[in-house]
């Protein structure tokens, strides 16, 4: 029964098989249930969480259970506005359609799932004007959607329709005893004897990722009919994010050192990434002034050794940052830490992963500024961006027509404006400029020179009787 790949092979064929997450299955179902009766609250579903927890597997059990038809976006698809269009409005307006998007009456078809994967990473040229078109398919709708997404504080804050009109439903990761027992059936399945010692690894390196978890698992099993604990050693290398907390406690909360410095190296992180950790949860842990003191002057000398590796191009200098950041901050400490903390995520990195569509955006303005104005990219984005937003947001006439000049989209609009995608102004604006494009476009008849009803004719005068007439008498 060997197959190309285990988390296709053992995926959920219908809600009962989803582990995990038993309050968020309800709720899908009573969502499907509603779509059913005819009379959804919600139109869509937000599934959000982290990679690998069942959020796509439980969308597609849900379509076979109810046997609906099931339309797909993901990453790997183009997502801009069109796209969208194509496949997913225009059939979800329609009672229902086929794989291609053709209409079907409610007589000849049922009930289709759409299903947008990664909905929160639509950012770029190739996804232009992405998110009002969601924003439009969970507003318009009629057949049910869902969206899924790891981060949706990325998502709804592009769009307001987006928030205030879905169900959202938080899938959390899978508990080890839930794991453990899935991995032992696909164990039984495939004919395979597995140590305890395999399967406590493969769970503890996953962190609640159970795709990451079937994958581990074939990796040391398939063709490997005669397994042994030493196999468990294979999977060691490879550390999840779990990692990076397990570091963080052995360099802040206690004072073995040599133990502190296996760790990093198993985490096998860059310097520059460790000090960032480092300076997030430091004040979590050291609670003396004169620890804390000697921590941070640790992490600066670190930075200091950074800067020169990135200025000289020297990498030798890292290990003098990994000294610092491990050794130094863990000896800064007078005694070990006592008590439980919970460590945070870097905000350094989180807030830079939620700015990277808006600093996207903003370069993507420039560059038709730039296009205009004959300048640099980045000279646009600093001298004449600025005062080209203050100008926007002030003139109607002006927006108007940089909108048709510079060929500006919705949403460089709305972050221009700084307003959601979906909002009455923006839409109003791009109406506004549509109709004012067209009727600069619009060809105007060639003038035709007015010609008069009746030609002037030269006056006849009579000529004289009798003698020949003078010249005086014309």
């Amino acid at each position: 029964m060997m197959a190309d790949d285990w988390t296709e092979l053992y995926r959920p064929q219908g809600l009962s098989e989803v582990v995990g997450n038993p309050k968020v299955i309800k709720d899908l179902r009573q969502w499907a249930i509603s779509w059913e009766e005819g009379h959804p609250v919600h139109k869509a579903v937000v599934l959000m969480g982290p990679p690998g927890v069942g959020k796509t597997s439980a969308a597609l059990a849900l379509a076979k259970d109810l046997n609906w038809g099931v339309v797909e976006m993901n990453a790997s698809d183009q997502r801009n506005a069109e796209a969208i269009k194509r496949v997913a409005i225009r059939g979800s307006r329609s009672e229902t359609f086929t794989d291609e998007g053709e209409f079907l009456s409610s007589k000849d078809g049922r009930l289709k799932l759409i299903i947008l994967d990664e909905a929160d990473n639509i950012f770029g040229r190739e996804d232009s004007g992405g998110i009002p078109a969601i924003a439009e398919l969970v507003a318009n709708t009629q057949q049910p959607v869902i969206l899924i997404v790891n981060d949706f504080y990325e998502l709804s804050r592009k769009s307001s329709a987006i928030k205030n009109s879905t169900l959202q439903l938080r899938v959390s990761r899978v508990q080890a005893g839930t794991m453990r027992n899935v991995l032992r059936r696909i164990a039984i399945d495939q004919e395979l004897e597995v140590p305890q010692r395999v399967f406590e690894t493969i769970i503890e390196n996953s962190n609640g990722d159970m795709r990451a978890a079937v994958r581990d698992l074939q990796a040391v099993g398939e063709g490997n009919l005669n397994m042994d604990e030493d196999d468990a050693f294979v999977l060691q290398s490879r550390m999840s994010v779990k990692s990076m907390y397990d570091l963080m406690r052995d360099i802040l909360h206690d004072s073995d050192v040599r133990r502190a410095r296996r760790t990093q190296m198993d985490v096998d992180e860059t310097p520059d990434h460790i000090m960032m950790w480092l300076d997030e949860n430091v004040p979590l842990e050291y609670k003396d002034p004169e620890d804390l003191h000697r921590a941070y002057l640790h992490l600066s000398r670190s930075s200091m050794f950074l800067g020169r590796v990135y200025r000289r191009q020297y990498y030798g200098f890292w290990s003098y940052a990994n000294d610092h950041n491990v050794i130094g901050v863990c000896s800064a400490k007078s005694r070990p830490n006592r008590g439980w903390v919970q460590y945070r995520f870097p905000s350094y990195i989180m807030k830079m992963s939620r700015s990277k569509a808006l600093r996207s955006m903003r370069t993507g303005i420039a560059r038709k500024i730039s296009e205009h104005t004959h300048n640099s990219t980045r000279r646009s984005a600093q001298d004449v961006l600025p005062y080209m937003t203050e100008i926007f947001r002030a003139d109607r006439e002006f927006r108007v027509s940089m909108i048709n000049e510079m060929r500006l989209s919705t949403e460089e609009v709305a972050f221009i404006l700084e307003k959601k995608v979906d909002s009455s102004e923006v839409k109003k604006l791009m109406i506004e400029s549509e109709k004012a494009r067209a009727l600069k476009e619009r060809p105007e008849s060639p003038a035709v020179p007015a010609v008069d009803d009746k030609e002037e004719k030269p006056e006849k005068r009579p000529e004289p009787k009798g003698k020949q007439a003078s010249l005086f008498e014309y």
